[in-house]
C-alpha cells in the first residue's frame, strides 16, 4: 500500500468517525430535549389543575359535585330509620400481653493497655 492510499483511507476513517460522533450528539440532544419537554408539559398540567382548584388529593367529591361529608349526611337523611338500625356483634375483650422487662446491658470491658499505646 502506497503512502497516498494510506492517507486517503485514514481521512475516510476520520470522516466516518466524525459523522458517527455528530449522529450520536444529535441523538443525545433530541433525547434530552424530548425529556425536558415532557417534564415541563407534565408539571404544567399538574400546576394548571391545582391552580384551578382541582387538586385530586384534596378533593374527594362524588360525581354529584358535593363534598364527601355533605353526600354522607344526605345519604343518612334519606335512609329509612329501620335501615340504620343494625345489630352489631359484641366486641371481644382485648387481651393484653405481658410486658417483659428489658435485660440490663452488660458493662463494657476495661480498655487494654499495651506498651505501644
Amino acid at each position: 500500500m502506497d503512502p497516498i492510499e494510506r492517507l486517503e483511507r485514514k481521512r475516510e476513517a476520520e470522516r466516518r468517525l466524525l459523522a458517527q460522533r455528530r449522529r450520536a450528539s444529535l441523538l443525545r440532544t433530541r433525547v434530552v430535549a424530548i425529556a425536558l419537554i415532557g417534564f415541563v408539559l407534565f408539571w404544567g398540567a399538574v400546576f394548571a389543575q391545582m391552580a384551578t382548584g382541582n387538586d385530586p388529593v384534596l378533593s374527594v367529591a362524588p360525581a354529584g359535585g358535593r363534598s364527601g361529608s355533605a353526600a354522607a349526611q344526605e345519604a343518612i337523611r334519606t335512609t329509612a330509620p329501620e335501615e340504620l338500625e343494625t345489630e352489631a356483634e359484641p366486641l371481644a375483650p382485648i387481651e393484653e400481653e405481658p410486658v417483659e422487662a428489658e435485660p440490663e446491658p452488660e458493662p463494657e470491658p476495661a480498655p487494654v493497655v499495651t506498651s505501644q499505646s
